[in-house]
């Protein structure tokens, strides 16, 4: 936790130091921010000591507690770290699962050349949540999948009304489905008539009234083309490439926000590990997604399902968010560290044919090394 928390940078301990409800915020440098953190943490779990190492213990103890992990089982804080995010993201995924669906029912209906950009945001979104690549490459081919085959059919998809079930219990996750499948939807900059159709079935299908879900698609249309004004020339020729960049610059001034905690989390570790592989020019989402994606990615709506008051909500996210930073960083470093064994491997390759020309023999003496990542 103390790790995640030191690759935090300003605006990220900002946010954070908002939820301590700290008085003098004003002016404080990164260590200051993150001292007040520490010791926000070690009052709101209880913990008798001021060193940010058994607040970190006290802490990620407290958080196994509430999660119902036995911590005696691990023998240091990165086993228990590993234990805890294994099990959180494993509910949280089952929790936005249905989420995630109704996203793709409208990715299906939108363009065929925009599904895999747009597959690529929802799995930004889901990327705090299913941390493992290889796990969200996984459910990212099967979505994928899906969303190329449904085309408009996907509401009458056994998935689909699974989770539509799900989302009639709840109706702050109906909400948040909507808003996802809307905002994942506008990536291209446009929400054609079926989508909008689509979307308001999604909405009435979740348990939202069809008042309601007219009014949210209303007001998302109403706030998407008064941007559309204010970023359309108002002099020259018009052409298809600047349509498009207007059209993603007004979907973007929709639909950003100043950063949340998530989101900023998203777009920091993004960076780090760059989750996303490069998208074609049409209907790829520009930069400032991130902070979208993370606020609307259903996360902190899953903690606060889970805790009892917003203090604890907020040192779940805390902790949580500090250990899908660290797991980043670590990703981050084993790629670099595969890189560089692979260069090194293919440079021995290539000298290795000069060598044995310079000496007469045909290949190496000795057989070839296994290099070891630790």
């Amino acid at each position: 936790m103390l790790e995640g928390l030191q690759l935090m940078r300003q605006a990220e301990l900002g946010e954070l130091l908002k939820l301590t409800h700290a008085k003098n915020r004003d002016g404080l440098d990164e260590a200051q921010m993150r001292a007040q953190i520490i010791q926000w943490a070690g009052k709101t779990v209880g913990c008798s000591s001021h060193d940010p190492a058994a607040i970190e213990w006290a802490s990620l103890q407290w958080l196994a507690q509430h999660w119902g992990i036995d911590s005696s089982g691990h023998d240091n804080n990165d086993e228990l770290e590993r234990a805890l995010r294994i099990r959180i993201a494993d509910d949280a995924a089952q929790y936005l699962g249905p989420i995630w669906w109704v996203s793709c029912v409208l990715i299906a209906a939108g363009p065929a050349d925009a599904i895999g950009p747009k597959v690529r945001l929802l799995e930004k979104a889901a990327s705090l949540v299913v941390p493992s690549r290889s796990a969200r490459q996984k459910l990212t081919e099967q979505w994928r999948q899906k969303c190329s085959e449904w085309g408009l059919e996907g509401l009458k998809q056994p998935e689909v009304e699974q989770a539509l079930e799900q989302l009639r219990k709840s109706p702050e996750r109906a909400e948040q489905a909507v808003t996802l499948a809307a905002v994942i939807s506008l990536a291209d900059g446009r929400l054609a008539f079926e989508e909008e159709r689509l979307l308001r079935d999604i909405a009435v299908a979740g348990g939202i009234s069809h008042e309601a879900s007219g009014e949210m698609v209303r007001r998302v249309n109403n706030m998407y083309w008064g941007h559309q004004v204010e970023v359309t020339p108002k002099r020259g020729v018009e052409t298809p490439e600047g349509d498009k960049l207007a059209a993603m610059q007004a979907a973007q001034l929709t639909l950003d926000s100043a950063g949340t905690l998530e989101g900023l989390c998203l777009e920091a570790c993004d960076n780090v590990v760059g989750i996303a592989t490069e998208a074609p020019q049409e209907h790829a989402p520009k930069s400032g997604w991130q902070r979208v994606l993370g606020t609307v990615s259903g996360l902190k709506q899953f903690f606060s399902n889970r805790m009892r008051s917003d203090e604890q909500v907020n040192l779940v996210r805390l902790v949580y968010l500090s250990i899908i930073h660290q797991h980043a960083d670590a990703a981050n470093k084993a790629e670099a560290a595969a890189a560089a064994a692979a260069a090194a491997a293919r440079q021995h390759a290539e000298a290795a044919p000069a060598v044995a020309a310079s000496t007469g023999e045909v290949g190496p003496k000795v057989s070839s090394r296994s290099i070891k990542l630790d």
